[in-house]
Order: C-alpha cells, then structure tokens, then sequence
C-alpha cells in the first residue's frame, strides 16, 4: 500500500517539535494556527512495511536491552550497494544514537581540545554547536554563491586546511541548507587537498537517499581507497522514512585505527545500545522500502514545481536556489524589501509561517529562508497564500 502524500497530518499534541514547539521557538500563540515548515522532518505516514515490522516486534511484548546485530549491518552495507553503488564492508558499520552523536563521537576520537574542525557554511548549525562543546575551534570555509548557486571555495579550502590546528572538516553532502548534491570531481578535488594536510573528512550524508533527477549521489566511500581510508560516513534512515524519533543511524568506517579511536569515544559517551525499535525499522527501510523512496522523491519534485512557478508568477521578488537534494528549499529574500534582521518576525508573526531563518545556518544565510516542502501540496499553497497576503499588507 503506498504512502498517501496528500493526508493532512493530525501532529499537533503529539510531542512533534515541528508542530508543538512553536511557542517556544517562535514566540507565537496556538491561536495563531501558525504553519510549520521549518524542523527536518516530514508530514507523511511511514511505509508500510516499516510500521508492520514495529507492530510484529510490539506484539512480542519485552523490550529490554537490545544490541546490535548483524542484521543492522548486513542492512547498511545491501543498502549502500543497492541504492548508492558502493560496496563496503560489514565490520566498518557501526551504530549512533543520530548522525550528530556519531559526529561528536568523531570529534573526540581523532582530535585533541584546541583543534580546528573546518565547516562550509552556510550549514547546519549544529555542527557549529557540536564543535564548540567538546572545546575544538571552528574554523569556516564559506561557500561561494555566484548567480544562484554554491561552489566550494577550494583556495580558501587550502589554506585553512595547512594551518597546523587543523584535523577535521565536517563535509554536509546534500548539503544542508542549499540543497547542493556535490559531484564525484567536486569531491575528489576537496579530498585531494584534505588528504595532502592529514585532515580527516566526516562526511554526513543524511540526506543522501534525497535526490532529485538528474543527479546523483556520490558517497565518500566511492572514491579511490587513499581518500576513503582519510574519512568516516554518516547515513541515516531518519529523513529518508521520517524516523528521526527512533534515533537510529550508521557510521561506515574503513580505516581500521579510526574505528577503534571511534569505538572508545562512544564508550565513553554511552552511545552504543540501539533501541529496540530503532533497530527494527532501519531493516525495514532499508530491506523492504526503495520503492516508496522513488514515490516521496517524485511527490517531493511536484512541490518543487509547485513553489518554482508560484515564485516565478507570484513573487518576483524571491528567488529559489534550484534544489539538487533534500526536501529542503533555500529561497533568497534579498530583494524584498524586507531587512535581514526583520525577516523573523514577518515570516512567523505576519505571514505565520514558522521557517527556519537563514542567519541561523551562518551569517552568509542572512537575507535567506530554508522552507520544508516534505509537506501535502495542500500545505504549501496555503504557505504561499499566506505569504502573499503578508507582503500585501506591509
């Protein structure tokens, strides 16, 4: 039975961040019917099978203690193949408790306090966060925008890569927010000049299932085996099949010395038991789900669509990055009329759309929206009516 994309989603009290956390984030009131198009997660049933298996694995009735099996990992590795066109092995696999733990987990395993871990902002903010706590330097490589579009800087890469603090870089690929999907030269060009300094990639590909044709994934672990043996992979089911609350995501490892580095780090921060549910419902997914994936990646290019033409005949003023990955959408309103530093509060208060502000990615984000379309079509016409009678009434 395929997913129904079109269901209204009845989320509100159920302890969804996307829906309940509005007031605490946003400063608004329930009465204000404030539409969330913000957290990374979507408004959709999960596939069937997955929410089978959960059922079969509720109607045994004991969950105590779980480890992970061999099944976890035999998943994982089908998966990659299948899907990705990269083969790696069972013993590189280990579990997270979510790709930001498995980070940090990295970073106190192959860096000291006082380190530099480079990021590409603008980016996901929290791997500025998760750098900062465990005491190593953030170090930025910004992301050049030219014309509607993002390339890496790689002279700047250079540089920041031969300072002598630095150990990591924190790759996001798609990248979170402009939805770039970098390409297999992009990649092997910025792998050649870590590989050069001793800096080692963590490459998180969360979104890596979420791409929109023609392009193509390309995983770390796809290129030549010198730079695969200078990097760690992060995947996750959670945006794939809307199951971030399970928590539940894979670190693929080749290099046998960064694996045992990496497994004392998680035994230190207890982050090595999997739940029983987690468990379940990534082998699911990744054994019996695929198709549903090509459903969600086709009812997701017919909201790109969607927002494209409404931005083009509605809102001139706008303009949509083009998305390459994810279900997120990086819209500049630059040209708007409306200041950087007020875009908050229009966008939540006047127009009553709760997105996620740009300058929260990095101050190259000022001026920007990231909007989540992984919604019912419904939804989003009623954002863009909402918005136009905001910018109506200024």
């Amino acid at each position: 039975m395929p997913v129904n994309f079109d269901k209204l989603p009845m989320r509100k009290n159920t302890n969804a961040t996307k829906w309940d956390a509005l007031p605490q984030f946003f400063k608004v009131k329930p009465e204000d019917e404030v539409l969330p198009l913000w957290v990374a997660d979507m408004d959709f049933d999960c596939p069937k099978p997955i929410i089978d298996a959960l059922r079969q694995r509720i109607d045994h009735g004991i969950f105590g203690y779980t480890m992970v099996s061999d099944q976890f990992k035999t998943s994982v590795v089908s998966w990659m193949a299948k899907r990705h066109h990269t083969d790696i092995q069972a013993d590189w696999v280990r579990f997270s408790p979510g790709v930001l733990k498995g980070l940090t987990n990295a970073i106190l395993a192959l860096s000291e306090k006082g380190d530099g871990v480079i990021i590409q902002s603008p980016v996901y903010y929290p791997f500025k966060t998760i750098t900062q706590d465990v005491d190593r330097v953030v170090l930025e490589n910004p992301l050049i925008e030219k014309d509607g579009f993002y390339t890496m800087d790689f002279e700047d890469l250079e540089v920041k890569c031969a300072l002598p603090l630095t150990k990591l870089l924190i790759l996001c690929n798609p990248h979170n927010p402009v939805s770039r999907v970098y390409t297999q030269e992009e990649l092997i060009r910025l792998a050649s000049i870590c590989a050069k300094h001793g800096v080692v990639v963590l490459s998180d590909e969360i979104h890596a299932d979420l791409i929109f044709k023609p392009h193509e994934h390309c995983s770390f672990m796809r290129l030549p085996e010198v730079f695969r043996q200078q990097a760690l992979v992060f995947i996750s089911p959670s945006k794939t099949f809307n199951l971030a609350g399970l928590q539940t995501s894979s670190v693929i490892i080749p290099n046998e010395q960064f694996r045992a580095a990496y497994d004392q780090a998680a035994a230190k921060t207890h982050t090595t038991s999997i739940t029983v549910f987690g468990e379940t419902a990534m082998v699911a997914a990744y054994d019996h789900c695929a198709s549903d994936v090509d459903a969600l990646m086709n009812y997701l290019s017919t909201n790109v669509d969607y927002v494209r033409e409404t931005i083009q005949t509605r809102f001139p003023q706008l303009r949509l990055f083009e998305p390459q990955g994810t279900y997120l959408l990086w819209i500049d309103f630059r040209q708007s009329g409306i200041a950087p530093v007020a875009l908050p509060e229009f966008m939540s208060h006047k127009a009553r759309l709760a997105v996620d502000d740009g300058s929260w990615f990095g101050t190259q984000g000022a001026g920007f929206i990231r909007l989540n379309i992984a919604c019912p079509k419904a939804i989003l016409t009623e954002a863009f009516d909402r918005l136009e009678t905001a910018f109506n009434t200024q």
